[in-house]
């Protein structure tokens, strides 16, 4: 058996012979961390942070905002893309919307007719103490708004307003109503009144002047809302505030992200839009998929065109 001699540390110089048995582990200790570090951030870089307004989402191109008379929101309106947005924690997704998305599941024991839904309508449900709240959007054809008991055996219709949304708030359920078609354009808050079955009622909590599209909850007593004129903040005591004025009418937004830096995104027919704090009001940036930076209309359809056209 062969013996080494241990030396002290300070006694010890390591010599040309000696290297290569240490700096090979070292070696590839090195790449083995270096290459997990490299995992994390390319991971990281997936998902952007919904507070990050220096560079479009990932996977998207900016593209300059169309004026409200332009042949890009003409084509747009057509688009079969629609784009949802969610947030993740603070991280941004983007995917496509589907009808699915509009038309909450009905819990079991509802099996009323009145909230049965068809191609074009779309349903929203929230828990309540005492049961359920099933608001109904049909567009120009009328929808509705009711509370049903928990096993759906008793109901009443609180509403015949087309119903965009439910949210929980710190007093109680608003229901986001209004309409936009043809020359009509009206929007309202409603409140739910809290009371045990039969008792409940609503309330006109704020007049939006214009049908609401898409909302978020920005805390229990404020929800942000996108109109079809520009975004509002509603207060639980029912003053609107108005916070940017643009114009989605025609793109039919479907949903809304806020991230903890107020940063807003927008999903709808064709493109994403970006709302970031500016201290006196919002930046706007319009962002499109890479393979639809050019469109027109075929068919009516808006169809993604090839670069060299």
């Amino acid at each position: 058996m062969q013996h080494h001699t241990v030396l002290p540390f300070r006694s010890y110089t390591l010599t040309h012979s000696d290297a290569p048995d240490m700096r090979m582990p070292l070696l590839i200790i090195l790449l083995m961390t270096c290459s997990s570090c490299a995992e994390r951030i390319t991971a990281r870089s997936q998902t952007p942070s919904a507070s990050d307004s220096s560079s479009p989402p990932n996977g998207w191109v900016a593209y300059p905002k169309p004026s409200d008379d332009s042949d890009a929101l003409r084509c747009a309106k057509y688009s079969m893309r629609e784009w949802r947005v969610v947030l993740n924690g603070e991280h941004l997704q983007i995917r496509l919307d589907t009808k699915r998305d509009h038309q909450d599941a009905l819990p079991s024991g509802i099996t009323s007719r009145n909230v049965a839904v068809g191609s074009k309508a779309d349903r929203h449900i929230i828990r309540v103490d005492d049961g359920w709240l099933v608001g109904m959007d049909v567009g120009e054809f009328g929808g509705g708004l009711w509370w049903f008991s928990a096993n759906g055996r008793h109901s009443k219709k609180l509403s015949d307003e087309n119903v965009h949304g439910l949210a929980n708030t710190s007093r109680g359920v608003l229901a986001l109503v209004g309409l936009a078609h043809l020359g009509l354009d009206s929007g309202q808050v409603l409140r739910i009144t809290d009371g045990e079955a039969f008792n409940r009622k609503i309330e006109v909590l704020a007049d939006l002047g214009s049908a609401p599209e898409a909302f978020v909850v920005e805390s229990p007593d404020t929800v942000i809302i996108m109109t079809t004129m520009g975004l509002v903040r509603v207060r639980t005591s029912g003053k609107v505030e108005e916070l940017f004025k643009t114009n989605y009418e025609l793109l039919y937004p479907n949903s809304m992200t806020l991230s903890a830096s107020g940063v807003i995104h927008v999903g709808m027919r064709l493109f994403v839009t970006r709302l970031t704090p500016t201290g006196d009001g919002y930046k706007e940036e319009w962002f499109v998929q890479p393979d639809c930076a050019k469109f027109a209309i075929r068919d009516l359809d808006c169809i993604c065109l090839p670069r060299k056209q």
